[in-house]
Formats: structure tokens, sequence, C-alpha cells
């Protein structure tokens, strides 16, 4: 044993020699250490794990070394790991203190880590030792005392900790915020650190950030406490309730009820107590904002309403949010002050007066996005095109309306605001409007809207619209109304009843414009009652008759060489086995279904073999992000009874193996000889070998122009399946007459997946002047094969496994015929059946009875695909920009607003006429459910011309550009008997 080590230092002397001085060297270090660490001016310390001391020990020989004894079996043949891999604990630290670099405090330790156990202290000299010849992360901590009183402070105290400044908060108000920021974040210090000493560290720290933060007094330290389990989400959720309202200008800050940590409270940081419980604050003073804290411990700073400088603020105004920071400068700004104290800014007199000038917008301005309020901005412009509507506010008609006493309205502050955004829009002379109290109001009257959540514009349109009603409902006290039976009576007169019960509690401008009336019916599926309803309505809800076409794609191999991408329509409602799929899958591809062998594609990894007995549907999953594939096997293939699949893949020599794109499956008969399969391969292979006359394959091929691989299985663990050997890579299949069942038994024995596979490596190019890389580019032109194209350049379906896309495109007369056939109630939606007395799926129906003069539509995109989730039809819906023809689709073509002059036997159902429609505005929504974007576009009442409004821009469009799959909201107006020929010779101009 002796001969064998001397023998290895023998080998290794100039290694050995290094690692002996190591040795040497740090014994001498270890030695004067204790010496140098009692000197004062030394109070920088670094920590050691001990777990790498003893590995390199080891290593190092370092026992053996100092004995003068040979070295150990080890003897530097380790691997050495990181120093201090093994201590460091990687958490999400809050920020890093100043300098960020090389601060020590921001590398933190693992907890509960014993000295002499876990690590040990060293100096400077110790580590830069060690540094010079092995990597590793510095753990530094500093001394507290002097001479033989001195400690290491190793253990810092670490505690929860987030960093709060008007922009977070200002982002938590508008629904921006970044989660992690409030997640478990940590800080850590010295407990016996001077808590000034701390606060000027965090001051310097302050610079390391880009942001706009002040220079001095820049820094202030909060604790929160609370009894919920995550302290970081009840901080998050108490500021989100007050700051939830605050709009894009206003002061970012809040009320917090905690402690305030001061030096002149506290002298060290051992002093404040922190606890596990608890959440330290440390808030940044921004250059020309106010602190985002507001606490009775702190005096209020902020920008005086007057004189706009940061001061402290002692003289608050008691009926808003603002304060001025002297009584002079609050009387100074009385004016601005007493108009501002009104909730919403009232400037009715100033409203009133405005009216059209030369320099009037007329409608063409935008509206300012406040955050992710394009669904807003989008639904208004479409309400603002409505010219009834809008010429009612133009005019202040709307001022003499106002109700006051409706307890659902405002007392009139939407429709205070819709006004003052309407003058806004078409008798102002700014191109782009800042629509913030109008935001305020809506979001008053339906609170969803209030905070920058993104929302439905058709929802959008639908509360405005609503809001507007009961704030100007002419009824000021409803009566309760009766919804009586229709007894056999006739449709006009249970529909003309029901209208009139409905104008008994709601009178508007917008019932008078914008309200129709639907005819329900529901039918019992057991003994076939019907109840026929009338019901009022303000946007007809209509669905898209947008047929799945579930497809399934899959390669498709008619040779080993050539394949072509297919995609065909699937009918999921079949759930047959693969067997039984050969045959559909036979009639399309023109192949007898025995001919036919199945498997999944892994670019990474071995191909998945499919048993025939497999639901289809789940193959069609499984392969969703795979490449499924389908082969047509040669009738001697198919015709085998002991079929062994063998996957092969071509690679060619070069600097290393490189791939070709061309692999797939040989089917053997089990009891064939590697020698049988050398040949049948070669069989396959002769076509690229056209160049030569006549070749013998075992002396003039097998391992010239190419070798047959097995693809190794080996690893660390498990030696080759094929050679037993533990470093295989890819060895050689013999030319030999073993049989390839008893391979197959090899394999199966040492894996448990038991893949055959096979490698052709190339060696050199079967054709004359073809580079090797080049060959199966050049067999294919030879045999006027074209190189397989992406398929999704051609096709809507870029999912390899299956599509669910809506192909093909829809009518608005479709939608509307679709929209009126009957249609089942789910189980959670059932009806009582007065006849069967019990709850039942009843069938229900709506129809249009009558249709107002501005009538909306909305088009169902957005669709519940499950219970959580819901997907958006991408389907094109054609709709007419001019003349759409309602007359087949109203049971009665009188406008509701006609009901007085209808009697039963001269109405709208026994004598219609034609109902005319042209389109005015279009919301539209753009992308995905997630985020997405609305914009609007309508035609001008002035320029008779198209514009797109989107947010604060606005273009000229042309009318083409109207009809898009894209369009949500359509806005149509009734068009009178006066206007059909002007609206029709204004067609033909256009």
């Amino acid at each position: 044993m002796e001969d064998e080590r001397l023998d290895y230092i023998k080998v290794s002397q100039q290694v050995a020699d290094k690692l002996k001085r190591q040795a040497l060297d740090f014994k001498n270090f270890m030695d004067s250490f204790q010496k140098r660490f009692q000197q004062d001016q030394i109070d920088v310390f670094y920590i050691l794990s001990v777990k790498w001391l003893n590995q390199w020990k080891e290593y190092v020989s370092y026992e053996e070394m100092l004995a003068n004894k040979n070295p150990s079996q080890n003897f530097g043949r380790l691997n050495m790991e990181h120093i201090n891999i093994n201590l460091e604990d990687r958490v999400d630290k809050c920020f890093k203190y100043y300098p960020i670099k090389d601060h020590p405090w921001n590398t933190f330790m693992k907890e509960n880590l014993q000295e002499n156990i876990d690590y040990i202290i060293v100096d400077k000299e110790i580590w830069q030792f060690f540094t010079t010849y092995y990597h590793g992360t510095p753990i530094v901590r500093m001394s507290n005392g002097q001479g033989p009183e001195k400690t290491v402070a190793v253990n810092l105290l670490k505690f929860k900790s987030i960093l709060l400044y008007p922009t977070v908060i200002k982002q938590i108000a508008m629904d921006k915020f970044y989660k992690k920021s409030f997640d478990k974040l940590y800080l850590q210090v010295d407990r016996n650190m001077k808590l000034k000493d701390y606060y000027n560290l965090l001051q310097k720290t302050v610079t390391t950030f880009t942001a706009n933060f002040a220079k001095d007094n820049n820094v202030r330290i909060w604790r929160y406490q609370t009894e919920q389990k995550d302290i970081q989400k009840a901080l998050f959720t108490d500021i989100q309730k007050q700051v939830g309202e605050l709009e894009n200008n206003d002061e970012m800050s809040f009320d917090f009820n905690g402690d305030y940590i001061h030096y002149s409270i506290y002298e060290t940081i051992e002093d404040i107590g922190i606890l596990d419980n608890h959440l330290i604050i440390i808030e940044f003073k921004d250059e020309i904002k106010p602190w985002c804290i507001r606490n009775k411990a702190v005096q209020i700073e902020g920008k005086c309403e007057n004189c706009k400088f940061m001061k402290i603020l002692n003289h608050p105004c008691v009926c808003r949010k603002v304060a001025y920071c002297s009584q002079e400068c609050k009387v100074k700004d009385y004016n601005s002050h007493s108009m501002k104290c009104d909730k919403f800014g009232s400037d009715d007199d100033t409203i009133k007066g405005l009216s059209q000038q030369p320099n009037s917008v007329a409608g063409l301005a935008g509206l300012s996005n406040l955050g992710n309020t394009c669904f807003m901005n989008s639904g208004t412009q479409c309400i603002s095109n409505t010219m009834p509507l809008t010429e009612y506010f133009l005019s202040n008609q709307y001022f003499d309306e106002i109700n006051m006493d409706n307890p659902i309205g405002t007392k009139g502050q939407l429709v205070k605001r819709v006004g003052s955004l309407l003058k806004k829009l078409w008798y102002g002379e700014k191109s782009v409007v800042t629509p913030t109290n109008y935001k305020k109001a809506v979001g008053q009257f339906q609170p969803m809207f209030k905070g920058y959540h993104q929302h439905d514009s058709s929802e959008l349109i639908t509360f405005v619209l609503d809001g507007i009603h009961e704030d100007l409902n002419r009824v000021k006290k409803k009566p309760y109304v009766e919804t009586k039976d229709s007894d056999g009576r006739t449709d006009f007169v249970v529909a003309k009843e029901s209208w009139i019960n409905h104008l008994a509690r709601n009178q508007s401008i917008v019932v008078d414009l914008m309200y129709g009336q639907y005819k329900s019916t529901l039918k019992c599926p057991k003994c076939e009652r019907l109840s026929i309803t009338f019901d009022p309505y303000l946007m007809v809800q209509l669905g898209i008759p947008s047929q799945k076409q579930r497809t399934i794609s899959f390669k498709f191999f008619d040779s080993f060489f050539n394949s072509t991408s297919k995609i065909i329509p699937f009918d999921k409602n079949k759930n047959i086995s693969l067997k039984e799929y050969y045959q559909v899958l036979g009639q399309e591809l023109k192949i007898q279904p025995q001919n036919l062998y199945a498997y999944i594609a892994n670019q990474y990894t071995s191909f998945e073999l499919l048993n025939e007995s497999k639901s289809i549907i789940d193959i069609r999953k499984s392969a969703k992000r795979q490449q499924l594939c389908f082969r047509a096997l040669l009738n001697e293939e198919a015709q085998i009874q002991n079929k062994l699949p063998v996957q092969f893949s071509n690679k060619y020599q070069g600097f290393q193996k490189n791939s070709y794109f061309q692999n797939g499956f040989f089917i053997f008969d089990g009891s064939m000889t590697r020698k049988q399969m050398h040949l049948k391969i070669f069989q396959y292979l002769k076509q690229f070998f056209v160049d030569y006359q006549t070749l013998d394959y075992e002396t003039n091929v097998l391992n010239k122009y190419y070798s047959i691989l097995y693809k190794s299985n080996s690893n660390y663990w498990n030696p080759c399946s094929y050679c037993s050997s533990k470093n295989c890579n890819d060895c050689e299949v013999q030319f030999d007459d073993e049989q390839l069942e008893e391979i197959k038994k090899k394999i199966a024995t040492s894996n448990s997946q038991g893949h055959f596979e096979i490698i052709i490596f190339w060696k050199e190019s079967p054709y004359q002047n073809i580079k090797l890389a080049d060959i199966f580019d050049h067999y294919k032109s030879q045999n006027k094969i074209e190189i397989e194209q992406q398929q999704q350049q051609t096709t809507p379906y870029q999912n390899h496994g299956h599509s669910n896309q809506h192909s093909g495109s829809v009518t608005l007369v479709d939608c509307l015929q679709f929209s009126q056939q009957p249609e089942q109630l789910n189980i959670d939606n059932t009806w009582y059946c007065k006849v069967c007395k019990e709850h039942v799926q009843a069938y229900k129906s709506m129809q249009i009875y009558k249709a107002p003069q501005i009538l909306i539509f909305t088009l169902k995109r957005f669709k519940e695909s499950n219970r959580m989730f819901k997907q958006k039809l991408e389907t094109f819906v054609d709709f007419p920009i001019n003349g759409l023809d309602m007359t087949d689709y109203l049971i009665n073509s009188k406008t509701p607003q006609e009901y007085e002059t209808e009697t039963e036997d001269d109405n709208g159902e026994n004598n219609k006429q034609k109902v005319i429609y042209d389109l005015y505005a279009v919301s539209n929504h753009f992308g995905g459910l997630g985020g997405g974007h609305y914009t609007a576009c309508a035609k001008n009442k002035f320029t008779k011309k198209w514009y797109n409004f989107d947010d604060s821009h606005v273009g000229e469009i042309s009318e083409s550009q109207v009809v898009t799959k894209s369009a949500y909201v359509l806005f149509y107006q009734l068009r009178t008997d006066e206007s059909i020929n002007s609206q029709g010779q204004t067609i033909q101009q256009e």
C-alpha cells in the first residue's frame, strides 16, 4: 500500500508540493490568528464553513502533512465546492444596503448555525489565502468591543420588511401593483447598532435607487402589527381599501395605524424589540411628492393647494382631502377651494353657458386613458355619437328633469358629469378631454367601475345609460305593479299592458329612445305548457352561430424519408380506439387501414409507441404539445406477425455527431438476426447509392459509408444494455447472428421503457460531389420531393395536437336567427311549471317584439367554456352599415313609443311596415380575455365621415374599415320616412 501511495505522489509531485504548501501556510495563519483578532484596528471578519474546511483538509491531507505522514486516499482527488455554499441563505431582499456590491448585510446566513460546528471566524488574511486558490461567497461580519472583550456579530437580526414610496401607492391605486413587492421580503441588521447610524445607512442607500428621491431627510421607519397570519397581505389590503378611489393626480398617501420608529425614541436596534410577527416598513421620500404615510406621530407634509410648495400643512380643508401651509394661502385659494369642495367639482353654470363655436371640436375629441379605462372611453364615444341623446344634453334639457328623490340614482351627479363631458366633446376646443370626474361619478353609481381594473364596454354602456335613466326618471314615486299571466289574451294586448306597466315606473329620455320590448316564451318539456311574458330591454344580446370545428393534426410518412403535415376534421363524439380510427384515416389517406402505424414523436426523448386499444381522443390530447405521426407500412412490414419496431435517427460525422431531421421506425420480425437487420436497412438505403452500379454491403458499405449504432441508454448508475459499459457513447450494432428479440429482452431487463433505438451514422456521402451534410436535401431534389414547409403559414391551426378555432364567417342576420332559437335552461336555472308542480328545465326563446329608435346589439363574444374560465369567439360577423332590414325579425314593426296610437285591430303586428336601421357607432374589442384593448368607431353628424376613437387619438377611417372581426357592440338608428331618400342619396354619393 505504501508503494502505491509513494507512486501516486511521484506521479503528481508538482500538485502534491502545492497542496502541502497550502496546508503549512494555513497552519501558520491560524497560529497567529488570535493575536490579530484582538487588534483594535481590525473590525472586519469572515465566516468560513466548517464543512468546506474539513473537505479542504481531506483534499490537502492536512493532518497527514503536519504529521509528516503519507497523504490520505483523497489527496488531490476531491472536487472542491464553492466556499460557504452550505452556509448562504438565499432570501428575497427588500433592497440592498449601500454600498450594494459589498455591504456585509446583503449576504444572509442560514439561521441557527453554531460556531465551531457549522462555521469558524477568520480574518481577511485567511479568507484571501483561501480565495487565491478556490472560489467562494464572502460572508462578512463586523466586530463589537475591543481587546479581550471583542466579539463578532455573526447571527444578525433578520426581519420582514417592505419598501414604500408614492409610486408604489399609485400602482396599488391603479390596480397595476406588482405582487412580489408585498411578498415576504427581508432585511437584516446588527442588534447592537445605534438606530441613528441605521438611519444614516438608509439615507445613503436611498441614493442607490434610480427614482427621484429627496436628498435629505428621506427615510422614515415604521412598524406594522396585526393578528392576521399573512401580515404582508393584511397591510396591502389595508392600503388598497384607502387608495382604491384615488385618481391619477391625487396625492398618493394613506392613514397608517402603526408605530413610528425613530432614534429620538429608541437608541439601538435591540431597543425596538422587533418580533417575528412584526413588519418593518422603510418609507422613502419623493423629491416633489409628500410622504405616503399619514400618522399622528408625524406632521402632515405635502404640496400646499395654493402656493404648491412642499411644506407642513397645518390648515386642512374640512370638506375634501387638501390642506394649506397657512391661513393666508387658504384664503387666497378661496375661489378654487369653494369650487373643488363640491364632491365632483360642480360647474353647472359654466356648462350651461357652453355653445357651439367656430373652433368647437364637434365630437372629434379623444378621451385620456386614466389607467385601463379604454373600455370606458370606447363605450362613452359610442354614447356621445348617439345624436338624439347627445342633442338632449347639449340643449341643457336634462337640468329640468333631474330626479333628486330617486334612491337608486346619484341625485344628478352622474347625469351632470355626462352632460359636462358631452359638452366638452362637442362644444369644447380641446382635442383631448380627461374624464376624471365622469369616471368618479360612474364609480359612484356602479362601484364595480371604481379603481382601475379592465372591464367590459358593453357593461359600461348598460350601466351608464341605466344611471342616466335613474337620474332623469320622470316618475318620482314608483307604484307597485303586478305582472299578470296572459290567460289566453292576444300578444298585442299583453305586450301593451306590460309596456304601460313599465312606463308606470320608468320614464326618461333613455326609455324614449333606447328601450325595446322582448317576447319571452317558456315551454315545459313535460306538459308543453307555455308561459309568455313581455319584457323591456336596453340591448339585444346576440349569440354567434359559430360551430366549433375540431381538427386533428399529424405528420404522414408515405415513405421513410418523405412526410407531409395533415390537418383533417375530428369528431370528438366518436371516442373510438386507435385500431378503429385506422379505418377512418385509411379512407381519408386512401390507404389500407392495416398498413397504418402510429406513434408520438418528441424532439428530445424517445418516441411513444401507441397501443391500438388506446382511445383516439386520449391520443389527440397526449399529442397536443408533441407531434403525432402516422406511417404507411410496406406490405411486407404489415404482414409480419412478430412485429418488433426499432426507432431510428440519422446523424453524420462532423466536429460532433450532427443530426439530420430524418427519423422514424423500422418494423422488423423479432426472429431476424442482426445481420439480417443490417441487410434489410441497406435495402431501404440503396436508393441513396444511385451513383454506383453494384455494391456488396459487408465489403463496400458497412462502416465505410455509414455505421449502425445502438443509441446507448447508459448513465452514471446503469451500464449500456448492449455492451455493458458505463461509459458507452452509442456502441456498434454487430454484423452477426444474434436475434433481435434476444436483444429486446436485454433492454427490457435493464430499461423499464424498453426502447430499442438505433442510429444510422453517415461517414461518407453516397453521392459523388455532394457534401455529407446535404445528402438528404440532394435526395429530395433528385426525386422531386418538396421539402416540407411550415403548414402554419397557410392554415389557421397552429397547435400541433388540435385546434378549436372558429372557422368561416357569419352575418348579423345569422346571429338574429340563431338568437331566436329555443334553448333549454340549465340545471341551475330551472322554471316552476304550475301544471307539473315542479321545477323543470324549460325551453326558452327570446324574440324581439318591438325595437326602439336606437337599437343596440351586443355580440356575445365572451362565453363560459367551463365554470372557471371564459373564451372569446373570434368569428367574423358581417353586419350592414346602411340599410339593416329588421322587418322580418320584429313581431311588431312599431316602436314602443307608438303604443298609444295602436289598437288591437290596427297595430304593427297586423300591418307591418318596413323597418330599416343605419349603423352609426361600434365598440371594438381587440385581444384576449386577460387584457385586450377597446376602441370605438363612429360616424360624425357634421362631416358624415367615419372616425376611429382610440383613447386620446382620433383619426378618420374609410367606411370599409368599420366592419371587422373585433366588432363587439353595434349602434343602429332607425331610418325615418323622411330620411330614406336623403339617406339613399348620401350612400350613392359616398
